[in-house]
C-alpha cells in the first residue's frame, strides 16, 4: 500500500501542479485510487481549485481548513461532508485517517503547515513558491529529508505538456549557443480583493504586504525561474533587481 501511496502524490499531486494552466484533468483519474483521504488547508481561489481538481480525480476530500471564516463556510458548500477546520493542528490531531495534506495557504505561512504535516506522517503537495525565506526553506527540506513521506512543491510548468516539448526540444542542442532567456507576467491584477471589513481585506491582500510577500518576482515569478532551471539545469551566478509602483498607486509598498 505504500508504494500506492507514493504513487498517488507523485503522479496525482504532480497532475495537479498544473491546475492553473490544465483545468481538466480527468485522464490521470486512473493512476489514483478512489476514496484515497485527503485534507486542503487554504481555501482561496488555488485551494478551491485543487478542491475541484481531486474531486475529479476520485480522491476523498476528507477535512478542508482555513482561518477566515466566509472561505472555510464556502468550502464546506463546496465539498460536501468534509470536516472544517480553522486550525491545522487541530485538523491533524482529530483526523488521523487523512494520508496527504494540500497547502494552498499564503507563502509565510507554509513552514510551519508543512513541517507540522510531516510530523503527523502525511504526504505534502504545497503550492509554490515553497516559503518566504530561505531559512524557512532550507527547514522544510530538513523536515522531510527527515522522514519518509512524500513532499511536492506545485511548479505547475513541470506537468504541462507544451513546457515538457518544448525542453524536449532545448535539450536536443538545437540552439547553437543560448544567450539568453526572458520571461514574462501579464496578468493585469491589482492583488486587492474586496472585503467587508478593514481587517479582513487586511489578511485577504497579504501579498501587498512586504513583510510576508515575496512579490511579483516571488510569488508568481517563481514558476518561470523554475522553467529557465529546468531546461538549462543552471542556477544563477549573479543576480539583480528593480521596480516599482507605476500603475496600481493605492499606497502599496510592493512593487507592482
Amino acid at each position: 500500500m505504500e508504494t500506492d501511496r507514493r504513487d498517488f502524490l507523485i503522479q496525482g499531486a504532480g497532475a495537479l501542479a498544473g491546475v492553473a494552466l490544465m483545468p481538466g484533468l480527468e485522464a490521470m483519474a486512473f493512476r489514483i485510487a478512489k476514496g484515497y483521504p485527503v485534507a486542503i488547508v487554504g481555501m482561496g481561489r488555488q485551494g478551491r481549485a485543487i478542491a475541484a481538481e481531486l474531486q475529479k480525480l476520485g480522491a476523498t476530500i476528507t477535512a478542508v481548513c482555513d482561518s477566515d471564516e466566509p472561505r472555510l463556510n464556502s468550502a464546506k458548500r463546496r465539498v460536501g461532508e468534509a470536516a472544517t477546520y480553522s486550525d491545522v493542528e487541530q485538523l491533524l490531531a482529530n483526523e488521523s485517517s487523512i494520508e496527504a495534506i494540500f497547502v494552498a495557504t499564503p507563502t509565510h505561512l507554509h513552514r510551519s503547515i508543512a513541517e507540522a504535516a510531516v510530523a503527523a506522517g502525511k504526504h505534502v503537495y504545497c503550492e509554490a513558491p515553497l516559503a518566504h525565506t530561505l531559512e524557512d526553506a532550507r527547514a522544510i527540506a530538513a523536515a522531510t529529508r527527515s522522514s519518509d513521506r512524500v513532499f511536492q512543491v506545485g511548479l505547475l510548468a513541470r506537468s504541462n505538456p507544451v513546457y515538457s516539448l518544448a525542453r524536449s526540444f532545448f535539450r536536443t542542442e538545437a540552439f547553437l549557443k543560448l544567450v539568453s532567456m526572458r520571461a514574462q507576467n501579464s496578468r493585469k491584477t491589482s492583488w486587492r480583493q474586496a472585503a467587508s471589513t478593514a481587517a479582513r481585506q487586511a489578511r485577504l491582500d497579504w501579498r501587498l504586504d512586504p513583510a510576508v510577500s515575496l512579490g511579483l518576482p516571488g510569488e508568481w515569478g517563481t514558476h518561470q525561474f523554475d522553467v529557465i532551471h529546468w531546461f538549462t539545469g543552471q542556477y544563477p551566478v549573479r543576480v539583480s533587481g528593480n521596480g516599482g509602483v507605476f500603475v496600481w498607486e493605492d499606497g502599496r509598498k510592493v512593487a507592482d
